[in-house]
């Protein structure tokens, strides 16, 4: 079983060293950009997502520096991680190089996890997080040492700093407690509830950041995820198809069965294995799928629970008996996953009519003409665009890393606070030229004048047009509700 230790080392360099040269080529998702404006704005939390993300940033741009390497470089390193706890995890569960190997490969060709390891989203340091509790979770449960419940909580408690669905981990290890007959005894013993108390007070500074803002994230991240918004069957298939296009078609087939299999084998045998893994797995894409009945679920969302599931998929496929069925299924499965993660790598030569793709594009030339123009302008002039996005692009790709203002009072309260030291001064606005808004933005201006349109081009297409405006003199109150 050397070999596939050896194989694993090699997989895990290869793409490291990949990775590490592709995330500087091309810019900063908006995002991206978004997460890395939170980052030189320290706060205890913000309005869409805990502050993991922003301190990941943070710790990596003061290192090195502002640039699309030194932001993405912790996607790259926590994807390093989570493969290696995976590798860990398969090896100790079932005692098999060669089923921890094939586990990571998986892992590796998902089209999710390859994305999720160039750009730097909460849902890294989640699925970090996530694979770290589990692995706690496992030593704690297969060796029935108390001591594994105390790092337990701290990984959850990070968790729960990197995004809110974190707290899923709750349920999915009650429901392996109460169901697995040798473990249940810990539900009578203190170091659980402990570990609890743990991820609780780490998970504190962002309970007192919503206290002071009206609670505010908490609320937005239960009406984003439990509002009635949409037609049900409608948001049903949209949640299966976006779970299989992000996985790829085959595989998710695949993880589904396996962790359906999972809780039947469990169920026959008394594997506590299994369990394990099946229980970190069906809840979440099920709780996902009931919650899509009610509201559009992103595609991203029910990520980590699909970590245990590919590792079942690995159990089951070496599994079969039949040699010439087990080779073809692999091979299918393989070369299907593969397929569509060298699509996601591929997205330069892809035509510009994919929509998502395009919002890579143009940020620099946008910041080189916002940077030329605020030049023109007096020291005290501010940038101000109607977005958070666009906002944090433009600071991003000019010159001097311009702290840039929207118009959005809601994302701007995340690290602002009172801007009325603005009044008197003028300001350039960056916009789509498609805004319909600009009577609103002139009222809040002695006078506002087109300055110069800015067309995006790709592969000789259109993809997007901004325009930029020059307004004199602020009178207050545009960036307040």
């Amino acid at each position: 079983m050397k070999k596939y230790r050896i194989l694993f080392l090699v997989l895990l360099l290869s793409l490291t060293i990949f990775r590490l040269f592709y995330i500087k080529s091309f810019n900063l998702s908006p995002d991206e950009a978004y997460y890395w404006d939170w980052s030189r704005n320290p706060s205890l939390s913000y309005y869409t997502h805990p502050p993991m993300v922003a301190y990941i940033i943070r710790i990596f741009t003061l290192i090195g520096r502002d640039s699309e390497f030194w932001v993405r470089l912790g996607a790259v390193l926590l994807a390093l991680g989570v493969s290696i706890l995976i590798y860990l995890l398969a090896r100790d569960i079932f005692k098999s190089e060669r089923i921890a190997f094939f586990s990571v490969l998986l892992l590796n060709i998902t089209l999710g996890f390859a994305i999720g390891a160039l750009i730097i989203t909460p849902d890294v340091p989640l699925v970090f997080f996530w694979m770290l509790s589990l692995c706690f979770l496992y030593k704690a449960s297969e060796r029935g040492n108390r001591g594994w419940w105390y790092p337990l909580g701290v990984a959850v408690g990070l968790g729960l700093l990197s995004k809110y669905t974190m707290v899923l981990f709750f349920p999915c290890a009650l429901l392996f407690l109460l169901l697995s007959g040798k473990n249940r005894k810990w539900l009578k013993c203190k170091e659980p509830y402990l570990a609890l108390v743990i991820a609780f007070l780490i998970f504190l500074p962002v309970i007192i950041w919503n206290y002071n803002h009206g609670w505010v994230s908490f609320a937005k991240q239960l009406s984003h995820g439990l509002g009635r918004r949409g037609f049900p069957l409608r948001n049903l298939g949209d949640y299966l198809g976006s779970q299989a296009g992000i996985i790829s078609p085959l595989l998710f087939f695949g993880l589904l069965y396996s962790m359906i299999k999972g809780f039947h084998l469990r169920t026959k045998e008394k594997r506590d294995n299994l369990l394990l893994l099946s229980c970190f797995s069906l809840p979440i894409f099920f709780f996902f799928l009931l919650t899509s009945l009610r509201s559009k679920v992103e595609a991203n969302w029910p990520a980590m629970g699909y970590l245990s599931a590919i590792v079942l998929l690995s159990v089951f496929l070496f599994a079969i008996e039949k040699k010439r069925k087990k080779i073809a299924l692999v091979l299918l499965i393989f070369l299907t996953s593969l397929s569509f993660t060298i699509l996601a790598h591929s997205f330069p030569l892809l035509p510009p009519k994919i929509k998502p793709i395009n919002w890579l594009y143009g940020w620099k030339e946008l910041g080189r003409e916002v940077s030329r123009l605020k030049k023109e302008m007096s020291e005290e002039s501010f940038i101000f665009a109607p977005r958070h996005q666009l906002a944090a692009e433009i600071a991003f790709y000019t010159d001097e890393k311009y702290q840039t203002y929207e118009m959005d009072s809601q994302y701007g309260k995340d690290y602002w606070g009172n801007i009325d030291f603005l009044k008197g001064r003028d300001a350039l606005f960056v916009t789509y030229s498609d805004y319909d808004e600009l009577t609103f933005v002139s009222s809040h201006f002695s006078s506002l004048k087109k300055e110069k349109d800015i067309p995006i081009f790709r592969k000789g297409e259109k993809i997007k047009a901004f325009s930029i405006y020059r307004c004199r003199n602020y009178l207050g109150g545009l960036f307040h509700d």
